[in-house]
């Protein structure tokens, strides 16, 4: 920003980008002396407020997001402190700025309004290839890692659509890969009974009730460890879910924070055996604070570490776990694995979609279908099936064959 003072005005200069030619563009705004909002002031309080109203035109020339010819590592950066720092949750951000090296290598130096769909769908036809997984360098990066690529770059235009800088998202109609079925594993129900039992046998309570509420209510994890003591009727059995706990891989520590969505606060009906389970655990709680000389109020955190200070870390259900069924010989799939299991037993009982998605906590039942078509499909095929064995037409008719 210049400011030129002349005989009876003053002229504002803003620079916003330059021509297709790399020609500077600037903006003016002219102010005279006589400007009311000087009325009073003495020549030096009027050269000081024209310094105030240029400043206040220049943020107004930037958030009127004239300048499509930025580039997006650039304007990425600006999505970055005046959205993703304010409205995304800290998880998700860090994940975005994890992806912010791979990406900008790519499309980082492209103009914002010259970056079209095959550039996008370039580099995400990249990240299938061997080599870029690090960590499996014979493999390319997994199905939800490039749905996760994808989002980034997306929400970044769909921004420059909000501020009014681009008309069109070139991410609307990039393809993602073939997701790999092989990647998700889920529990049988011989599987699931197998691990209860050996659960209940050996496992401490925490973690009895930690994986029980997993494998039966199909919480996300951060849900269950965002929970209070408070958050559990035990006259109504009613569990009420309302906040998230994450880890901060940046901070190094637990944080809560809201759900992943607004349609994951939700209440869910526990079974007797929860109940039991929490009621054990809540007595074993109070009696170590007690000895401990801690207070315990229904307003404390469900899972918390040894010294009741800290909120119990994510990652230790899933060690323990894994550990226990590894000294048995026992598949572990994971926490999650456990919310499949859920809906996949609910899906193959004849609950409906709507039910389901409530019980999950997703945005829309379309998100249950698009996730469980599977499982679903199955349904569909037993329907016919049962139809069949229903009016008996495999033992009357079934071994005919034709002449």
């Amino acid at each position: 920003m210049n400011i030129t003072k002349r005989e009876s005005a003053y002229r504002i200069r803003v620079f916003c980008g330059k021509n297709e030619k790399g020609t500077p563009k600037f903006v003016y705004q002219t102010i005279r002396f006589d400007d009311p909002r000087f009325e009073g002031m003495t020549e030096k309080k009027r050269d000081k407020a024209v310094e105030a109203i240029g400043f206040e035109f220049e943020q107004q020339i930037n958030s009127l997001a004239i300048l499509p010819t930025i580039t997006f590592r650039a304007f990425a950066e600006k999505w970055f402190t005046d959205y993703a720092n304010i409205q995304q949750t800290t998880t998700t951000r860090e994940r975005c700025e994890d992806f912010k090296e791979r990406t900008y290598e790519t499309i980082g130096d492209l103009r914002m309004d010259k970056i079209k769909t095959i550039h996008i769908q370039d580099f995400i036809n990249s990240l299938t290839k061997p080599g870029v997984n690090k960590t499996n360098p014979e493999k390319g990066l997994s199905y939800k890692t490039i749905k996760h690529y994808r989002s980034f770059i997306s929400e970044v235009f769909d921004y420059a659509i909000r501020i009014e800088m681009l008309t069109k998202n070139p991410c609307t109609n990039v393809k993602l890969p073939p997701p790999n079925q092989a990647e998700r594993k889920i529990y049988t129900p011989e599987q699931a009974e197998e691990f209860v039992e050996l659960l209940y046998s050996e496992a401490p309570l925490k973690y009895q009730l930690f994986a029980s509420i997993a494998i039966i209510c199909g919480l996300r994890r951060s849900e269950i460890v965002g929970l209070r003591f408070s958050d559990i009727n035990i006259d109504t059995h009613i569990l009420r879910i309302e906040r998230a706990a994450n880890y901060s891989r940046k901070k190094k520590e637990m944080y809560v924070g809201n759900t992943k969505t607004a349609s994951s606060v939700r209440m869910i009906k526990l079974p007797q055996i929860i109940i039991d389970l929490f009621l054990r655990y809540k007595s074993q709680e109070m009696n170590s604070k007690k000895f401990m000389g801690i207070r315990h109020t229904d307003d404390d955190y469900l899972f918390c570490d040894t010294t009741y200070t800290k909120i119990m870390y994510n990652g230790l259900p899933y060690n323990y776990l894994k550990k226990m069924c590894k000294k048995h010989g026992m598949d572990f799939y994971g926490i999650h694995s456990m919310r499949h299991f859920v809906a996949s037993a609910m899906i193959a009982k004849g609950t409906d979609v709507k039910t389901v998605a409530d019980i999950l906590g997703h945005s829309n039942p379309n998100t249950t279908l698009s996730v469980y078509t599977h499982a679903f499909n199955e349904v569909k095929a037993k329907a016919t099936d049962e139809i069949v064995d229903m009016l008996h037409l495999n033992k009357k008719f079934g071994s005919r064959k034709t002449s």
